[in-house]
């Protein structure tokens, strides 16, 4: 589930923004297997129910490999896409780069697999739905200053507190899942992804850090790679309209 905390962006940009819950969010249910690769066939699957025979795609953050996902399925069905602080393939991040959070998450999920990732995750899961502000906060700790700025804001702390509940109100598995396809091959290569892209990553993130996403950029097309001032892993919100823009104009 994503927004903006302006509830008004959308219209103003005049974009028809369609998201849809991955299996194990919200009300979809879960589906253990799954990779990367595999829920770009419900991306389809809906374009095909709303009768878009092309669109433009925009992947933040985790949703970034879904994203370029669409894009190997069905290329000729791309107008533009675009990813804003996307997450790379693992093994391009340097671990001293991330937040302590995501290098502890990384180090279980490489020495012990998929229970040792999903033991050290269960504690916070087991928090969201009482306190998803404050469970993301404490994550966040050792995030840039202006990372946790934004997260002090109150229209971006109401966002994430309604769009966390709706995630995990049937339980962490989607969390779950999610983290261990993006640490695992991803059901396609980079040089499977043949779409032009615009990226934006912020200069300052440690979630997902510059340095890996250059890394990752020298494998795609990349038409346009935008590197946001003073801006960490919520940075892109800000520029969330002039983004949209872009992949519409």
């Amino acid at each position: 589930m994503s927004r903006n905390p302006d509830p008004e962006l959308f219209a103003r940009a005049g974009a028809h923004v369609v998201t849809f819950d991955r299996p194990g969010y919200g009300a979809s249910t879960a589906q253990r297997d799954r990779d990367i690769l595999s829920v770009a066939h419900d991306a389809l699957a809906l374009a095909d129910r709303l009768g878009w025979d092309t669109f433009s795609v925009l992947g933040v953050s985790g949703g970034g490999p879904h994203a370029l996902a669409v894009t190997v399925r069905a290329p000729e069905r791309i107008e533009r896409a675009g990813v804003a602080v996307g997450m790379t393939p693992h093994e391009l991040i340097d671990e001293d780069d991330l937040i302590a959070f995501n290098r502890e998450a990384r180090r279980r999920c490489l020495e012990g697999g998929r229970a040792a990732l999903e033991s050290f995750l269960a504690e916070p899961a087991s928090q969201m739905s009482a306190d998803p502000v404050g469970t993301l906060v404490a994550a966040m700790e050792d995030a840039p200053p202006i990372d946790r700025a934004m997260l002090e804001q109150p229209e971006v702390r109401a966002m994430i507190a309604d769009s966390f509940r709706e995630a995990f109100r049937t339980g962490p598995f989607g969390w779950f899942d999610d983290a261990w396809s993006l640490m695992n091959p991803w059901g396609f290569r980079l040089e499977d992804v043949r779409t032009p892209l615009r990226l934006w990553y912020g200069d300052s993130d440690r979630n997902v850090p510059l340095a890996a996403a250059r890394a990752m950029a020298q494998q795609l097309n990349v038409e346009s790679f935008e590197v946001i001032q003073d801006a960490g892993h919520a940075g892109w919100l800000v520029h969330e309209e002039r983004i949209l823009r872009t992949l519409l104009d």
